[in-house]
């Protein structure tokens, strides 16, 4: 008898299945920065915070560079173009004078020429801050501008700020929204107060002015024309000097207390020119004239060369005319008023006087 041996082979098959997983990392941390459960994904996806925004990208292997003079394009993972930290700025308040500005440079620090720069101006060390502006005012938010936009090397002057302040800026700069870097170094100057002076000085006798020369010498209160010989004219002068920081600059006004006067009453007829429109000296005088002439050419109302001509005269009255202005600051800035005196056979006797008044008023 046959016998037959039957094998049951098995076969066991092992299916492995795997669920992907993220991979996950420890946190990463330096000094100057934390990672909390950093992750590895298979990019494509945008991360963002209230601070910073990324979008991650993959690229391929080509290694060329795509790039002009204002961009480079990198293959591959994504890169960014951040811009550096810009340099300490300059701030100065130029000449000592400065009460409600003070001008300032920013440096670059290398970047390039593309990059904008932002300016952060304060004046309790940036507890508040403010921005210059754009026409170089103050305010809450920043304005970005190139180098150039800003004044380049020669810089600008930032306005409208407080008398008698330090004030701090610091820059900042970026190449688009999401690349803007920490602030620069801090730069600081003050403003100072606003400053106004005006002093008088006397003519001596024998010196021309606007054509004129005197024939007595004079003090800084006071002009005295002592004894007048009839239809010879007297003539003197002051000098006044004015300095000031306003950036409006100022204006000198004139008036009298009345005309020239003796104790009966008799009086000295003002000349027939006005300050509005001075007119010559006049001839074939019976009783008497006074009248004075300016020697800025340039007033800031009314006609502004209507002194510009030599012998032309205007009455001192009792309200206020302009003898001498400036549209800016300035600085040891002098105007000359000429007095002329004549009297004529019929003019009384006496001793005539009256009290003549300037006032200064600078433009702050």
């Amino acid at each position: 008898m046959r016998t037959t041996n039957k094998f049951l082979i098995i076969l066991s098959v092992l299916i492995l299945t795997a669920q992907p997983l993220m991979a996950t990392a420890e946190t990463l941390s330096s000094t100057n920065y934390t990672i909390e459960n950093p992750s590895v994904d298979g990019g494509g996806e945008r991360s963002s915070s209230t601070n910073y925004n990324e979008q991650d990208s993959i690229g391929g292997s080509n290694d060329s560079v795509s790039n002009s003079t204002n961009y480079k394009v990198f293959p591959g993972f994504e890169q960014h173009a951040y811009p550096g930290v810009p340099g300490q700025p300059t701030l100065v308040n130029t000449g000592g004078t400065l009460y409600n500005a003070l001008d300032f440079v920013i440096h670059t620090g290398g970047n390039q020429t593309d990059t904008t720069y932002a300016i952060a101006i304060s004046n309790d060390d940036f507890v508040t801050t403010n921005y210059i502006q754009a026409d170089d005012t103050v305010g809450s938010s920043p304005v970005w501008q190139t180098y150039t936009a800003w004044g380049s090397g020669s810089g600008q002057r930032v306005t409208g700020l407080i008398a008698n302040t330090a004030y701090k800026i610091k820059v900042k700069a970026r190449y688009a929204v999401d690349t803007e870097t920490a602030y620069s170094i801090t730069a600081s100057a003050s403003t100072g107060g606003p400053t106004l002076t005006l002093s008088f000085a006397g003519v001596n006798s024998g010196t021309t002015i606007a054509g004129a020369t005197t024939t007595i010498t004079s003090g800084a209160n006071t002009v005295s024309y002592g004894s007048l010989v009839p239809n010879v004219t007297a003539i003197a002068a002051q000098t006044l000097t004015v300095s000031t920081n306003a950036t409006g600059g100022y204006t000198t006004t004139l008036q009298q207390d009345g005309d020239l006067r003796n104790n009966n009453s008799d009086s000295i007829s003002p000349v027939s020119g006005s300050n509005a429109s001075p007119a010559a000296w006049p001839t074939s005088i019976t009783n008497g004239y006074f009248g004075y002439h300016t020697t800025d050419s340039a007033l800031c109302t009314g006609t502004s060369a209507r002194f510009s001509s030599n012998d032309t005269y205007a009455a001192a009255t009792t309200s206020p005319a302009e003898v001498a202005c400036s549209t800016t600051a300035a600085t040891n800035e002098q105007t000359s008023i000429v007095y002329k005196l004549e009297v004529g056979t019929q003019q009384d006797a006496g001793t005539y006087q009256n009290t003549i008044t300037y006032v200064t008023t600078a433009q702050f």
